[in-house]
């Protein structure tokens, strides 16, 4: 087996996670779980080249794989609307981590720790790497449940869904439901206010379009002046509000 195989990482994991929730996110409890985990320490540069934030990216790797492998198991998953994949999938997600609260309390504690900005061979990649957690969770999810996007979209899709994430975990943080139940309400509920904006953004769209249109039209059919252009304007809805 090598030595910084899919196996060793996730025996090293499995370790530091339990280590961690006393030591926190620290080289000791590295050090620590690389020895319970019967590997040599001298390895974690070849295992982990960057330490506690190669660490902390494989646990988001690790769990995004582990509940897409749960919702696998779902019969007809991939039929179901996008916005009931995207609830079963968080939701989901966050049951993965229902264990892992302490661990995860003292990763954020990591992130934000101001010491990290003194240390030379640190600084600020705990906290570009926090940034960055919820964009991968969110990626994968949109990935997972086949989304094509590839404008503008691809990147907003995500952006919404990280924000939906780090509410949702502060949510998570502190329930004690036993089947997350107040975790699973809020992520309801925002992904509700998100289709509803979605709503009133594709009608304020098709109104803005189609009075364009109409404003196109009358624009061809006059001689192309600066008055005629003035009085079109003049006759759209917002413009004529404008003007009271």
């Amino acid at each position: 087996m090598l030595i910084d195989s899919y196996e060793n990482k996730e025996k090293i994991l499995k370790n530091f996670l339990k280590i961690s929730e006393i030591e926190g996110w620290s080289e000791k409890a590295m050090i620590q779980a690389f020895e319970e985990s019967e590997i040599n320490p001298s390895y974690q540069k070849i295992i982990f080249e960057n330490g506690i934030i190669d660490l902390a990216e494989f646990f988001i790797s690790y769990n995004n794989q582990k509940t897409y492998d749960e919702i696998l198991k779902i019969e007809n998953f991939h039929q179901k609307k996008i916005r009931e994949k995207i609830q079963i999938f968080l939701y989901n997600r966050f049951i993965i981590e229902k264990n892992n609260k302490i661990a995860i309390r003292r990763l954020i504690n990591f992130y934000l720790n101001p010491k990290n900005f003194c240390n030379i061979n640190v600084g600020v990649r705990p906290v570009a790497t926090a940034m960055k957690s919820s964009y991968l969770i969110a990626d994968f999810i949109w990935l997972s449940i086949k989304d094509r996007s590839t404008d503008y979209n691809f990147y907003t899709k995500r952006l919404i869904l990280s924000k939906i994430i780090i509410r949702v975990l502060l949510k998570f943080l502190n329930d004690n439901s036993n089947e997350l139940d107040e975790t699973r309400l809020l992520i309801d509920k925002e992904i509700e206010k998100v289709m509803k904006f979605e709503k009133m953004k594709s009608k304020f769209k098709s109104f803005v379009d189609s009075k364009f249109s109409e404003f196109d039209l009358e624009f061809c059919d006059k001689d192309i002046s600066f008055e005629s252009i003035k009085k079109s304007l003049k006759k759209l809805p917002f413009i004529r509000l404008i003007n009271k």
